[in-house]
């Protein structure tokens, strides 16, 4: 199986909650051995699994909304 996470369907009523539920189900799905993609406004990962996807998926996560 394999899923896609997507923040504009991600609950919570503000950015960060929503932001907070992406990483939970991110950890979650890689402890479970599920394949996952995610999709942030117009960035989008596509669909794998790993240290290095989860890595990569957390650091968008963490970085998403800053002024970089």
């Amino acid at each position: 199986p394999e899923g896609w996470l997507d923040l504009d369907q991600a609950p919570g009523t503000d950015l960060e909650a929503k932001l907070s539920q992406l990483a939970r189900w991110v950890v979650d799905l890689e402890a479970q051995g599920i394949r996952y993609g995610l999709r942030l406004g117009g960035v989008q990962l596509p669909v794998s699994l790993g240290p290095a996807h989860r890595h990569t998926c957390l650091e968008a996560l963490a970085l998403h909304g800053r002024d970089t």
